[in-house]
């Protein structure tokens, strides 16, 4: 099992997972708005979403 982090200002958002062979993107089916990209790893059960800054609080970021 893998686990995609896009956050949770998304939670119970309608949306869609499109993978290939190196990343996952998750669209807002709604909006069509790009939530998230994440580049798989094999090696890790947990991917980052590639497009926000990593931090550790939500709001930690400058």
């Amino acid at each position: 099992m893998h686990h995609l982090r896009i956050g949770t200002a998304h939670r119970g958002k309608r949306v869609l997972a499109l993978a290939d062979d190196h990343t996952v993107t998750v669209i807002h089916l709604d909006t069509g708005e790009i939530i998230a990209t994440n580049t798989i790893n094999p090696n890790q059960s947990d991917w980052r979403n590639q497009q926000r800054v990593p931090g550790r609080w939500p709001g930690s970021r400058p």
